[in-house]
């Protein structure tokens, strides 16, 4: 048996707000409030090392934070600065480093971790990266991408045995399109690009010998009929990667699409009204519930996922801290977790 715990970083209180999720009904509960030294914004779990990872935005730093085995509280490992405001944090697939996209700075940044998963000094830099704002390693632990929306391009990087990264191709998708965030497929042969500026999602041929992509399809995030500026955020796909959700903050709607699993391309299932500006959203490991929260309104709804359809059904919300950004999602196996 298992449970699931909520992570919702809360940037304008300078917290991170942790939630029990129950599996039985998706209804959460606060389970601990923790203080931040700067404003949290990026957060990654590195499930198999029981770390959450926090960068912090306002203080140039990322922390590193324990997750207990059986609460799934946390308390803090260590910090080290970074050479700009984290804007999106990943580990690779060996749990040997973080990376730090700074949309700021227009960087990337590497740190080594210690053995309990603690960040270290910065070990690269990659300068010259237009507001850089994601950095996703593939499944061969060979490829990290890096979305740069300034420039309107994804990077590639290949991650050597010598534990640095060396440039590789540039793909150039449409002008003022804005990539931002990527996910990639479970069989590693497709990406999938959410871009702000334009609300739309590039579905990518990933070539993992090559660390190359080609464009099969591009498709839109946003209902019949809107009429505002498009301002994507975030993207989430099932861990059985079937079903893919996007939210864009201007019309505060989740769209959800049903995956090709063969070839990549998408197919929209409907949209979704929720919280007010939604920036982040997770899904647990199990493919059950969607969690996402809203900047504005500063509440949390969870949604059931439908398996056979990818269906949204609103279960349960709950109250945030203020300036909720990013949502993760853990699941631990049952104990005494009160």
């Amino acid at each position: 048996m298992t449970h699931s715990v909520v992570y919702v970083s809360c940037a304008q209180s300078r917290e991170i707000n942790v939630f029990s999720l129950a599996d039985d009904g998706g209804e959460v509960s606060l389970r601990q409030r923790v203080a931040t030294a700067g404003a949290p914004n990026p957060l990654r779990v590195c499930a198999q090392q029981r770390v959450l990872y926090a960068g912090l935005r306002s203080d140039d730093a990322i922390a590193a934070f324990a997750i207990d085995d059986v609460s799934g509280n946390l308390a803090l490992l260590g910090s080290v600065a970074t050479p700009g405001g984290a804007t999106y944090v990943s580990c690779d697939r060996e749990r040997r480093f973080v990376f730090c996209a700074s949309y700021g700075a227009n960087l990337l940044a590497v740190f080594p971790l210690d053995a309990r998963g603690a960040p270290q000094a910065a070990s690269q830099v990659e300068a010259d990266l237009p507001r850089a704002h994601a950095a996703q390693i593939d499944a061969t632990n060979r490829w990290l991408l890096v979305p740069s929306l300034g420039s309107d391009t994804i990077r590639a990087y290949r991650l050597g045995g010598d534990a640095r990264l060396t440039p590789g191709a540039i793909t150039a998708v449409r002008a003022g399109s804005g990539p931002r965030h990527l996910v990639f497929s479970p069989d590693n042969l497709h990406v999938h690009c959410l871009n702000e500026l334009d609300g739309s999602i590039d579905v990518f041929d990933f070539d993992a010998l090559a660390g190359t992509l080609a464009c099969t399809q591009s498709i839109g995030t946003l209902p019949a009929g809107f009429s505002g500026k498009p301002w994507a955020a975030e993207l989430r796909a099932t861990p059985d990667g079937r079903f893919l959700y996007a939210t864009d903050r201007t019309a505060s709607v989740i769209a959800a699409f049903a995956v090709d699993t063969g070839s990549g391309r998408l197919s929209l299932i409907d949209h979704y009204p929720t919280e007010t500006q939604p920036r982040g959203m997770g899904i647990d490991p199990a493919g059950r519930w969607l969690v996402a929260a809203g900047q504005l309104s500063s509440r949390l709804t969870v949604y059931a996922i439908d398996p056979a359809s990818g269906r949204l059904s609103a279960v349960h919300s709950h109250a945030t801290g203020n300036d909720p950004i990013c949502v993760e999602i853990v699941t631990l196996p049952d104990g005494n977790a009160a």
